[in-house]
């Protein structure tokens, strides 16, 4: 790990010791072999920095535990808790098949001291996204058994569930706690946190190295337009694609959460305008999975404002208009560029979500404008536009995202450098986040 990742760790690791006693269970030393902290000794905040002004000999991680950190029995026992709040989860965790799975999942992330101590960690420094990490761990073991993949396998998706993000920890703790308005360097370091997760994993003693190489590819898709390589889809893993579906899933399960039973309906809509950058398998058994989910039998009680759907499908379909300007013309004038395929795909992604949502359709704006907003009947069509818009805004922010990655790889000379930027600046989607 770098110094500064090594850096952020300890930070996280001192907030550990005021709740549970970190103690360091072999001699700390320095890279020059001067003893910093005894064996034995109490990773108190007093000697931490001391810590933090040397370059260690071994990994912090190698040479610390954590009292009473997650066992299997503890984990599996927590697992099942968090699904029963679930129930579109719990529909297909609750039988015996999955519950060997499960368990045996659990029994072989036991074997590695080094993931019980991490996993703690999250626990206990990164609330949400330790929930994250414990649903994607459940959701993938699920979509690994409806593939009928081996045992090793499966244990493999599980461990890359709960681990795919952190990579958290070893960034500043404000990073992993910020929504919006993110900085163009905040952004690089954020798209680090794949390879900060996979440099954790393969260091991680006989560890098989697949489950970094899955972690390190579960923000890549398979037309190219993730990150932080860019690759398409003969390249990337299966596992990796399994949990790429499962974090977009619990990412738009805390969006839609207030909904209650009526969520899942809502991820299903949302997952099917991501029906493109899966591997068919993937996205096929995912939906299978929800189509076993109980069917709500209470009305929706929270609607979307019509007024407001409407106000705010103009404002996309105008700034869809001017991003689609913009990328034809990158892609045209700068076709040799590394991200011109990534964002030429991410655009003909964007154009087929935009025609599917009806966005540029007139009747769909015309009903809108004389939606009776007591009429319960219809709610549930209020209900999809309302999330195809939300999967739109978030395929905006990812165009406009690779564009400045692009423009930033550009010298500020370059004769089209200013005309680009002063496009990309006219892109503006505050005024279309999520109503």
């Amino acid at each position: 790990m770098l110094d500064s990742e090594q850096h952020h760790y300890c930070l996280n690791l001192i907030e550990v010791n005021k709740k549970q006693p970190v103690t360091a269970n072999q001699p700390i030393l320095n890279h020059q072999g001067v003893l910093l902290l005894a064996q034995g000794s109490p990773l108190d905040e007093k000697r931490s920095q001391v810590l933090l002004q040397h370059k260690l000999l071994k990994p912090l991680e190698h040479c610390v535990g954590i009292a009473e950190s997650m066992d299997a029995q503890r984990l599996f026992d927590y697992l099942n808790k968090f699904a029963r709040n679930l129930p579109g989860l719990y529909a297909v965790t609750n039988n015996e098949g999955y519950q060997k799975s499960l368990r045996l999942a659990c029994l072989f992330y036991e074997k590695f001291p080094l993931l019980r101590q991490n996993l703690t960690v999250l626990a206990l420094r990164a609330r949400h996204i330790y929930f994250q990490g414990i649903f994607s761990a459940l959701a993938g073991v699920a979509i690994a058994r409806k593939l009928n993949l081996s045992l090793p396998e499966i244990q493999a998706t599980f461990i890359a569930g709960l681990f795919h993000d952190v990579g958290f920890l070893y960034l500043p703790a404000d990073l992993r706690e910020k929504k919006q308005d993110f900085l163009s360097i905040e952004w690089k370091a954020l798209q680090a946190h794949p390879l900060i997760a996979q440099r954790f994993l393969d260091m991680v003693p006989g560890l098989p190295k697949d489950i970094g190489q899955a972690i390190i590819d579960h923000h890549e898709r398979i037309d190219g337009t993730g990150y932080p390589r860019h690759l398409f889809g003969d390249k990337i893993s299966l596992v990796s694609q399994i949990i790429a579906a499962t974090d977009t899933i619990i990412y738009n399960h805390s969006r839609y959460e207030d909904y209650g039973v009526h969520a899942h309906a809502m991820l299903l809509s949302a997952l099917k305008l991501s029906d493109n950058i899966y591997f068919e398998s993937v996205y096929d058994a995912a939906s299978l999975l929800f189509k076993e989910a109980p069917l709500p039998t209470e009305a929706i009680q929270q609607l979307a404002s019509a007024k407001k759907l409407l106000a705010r499908q103009k404002k996309l379909r105008n700034q869809f208009g001017l991003a689609k300007q913009l990328a034809q013309q990158l892609v045209a004038q700068l076709h040799g560029s590394s991200f011109s395929r990534s964002i030429s795909a991410a655009m003909g992604r964007l154009a087929i979500s935009v025609v599917r949502s009806g966005i540029l359709q007139p009747e769909q704006e015309e009903w809108l404008e004389h939606f009776d907003e007591h009429n319960n009947s219809e709610a549930l069509s209020l209900i999809e536009i309302s999330v195809m818009q939300d999967q739109i805004y978030d395929q905006l922010i990812h165009l406009k995202n690779l564009m400045e990655r692009l423009l930033e790889s550009l010298d500020d000379g370059h004769e089209h450098y200013k005309n680009f930027s002063t496009s990309l600046q006219t892109i503006d989607l505050q005024d279309a986040v999520p109503v």
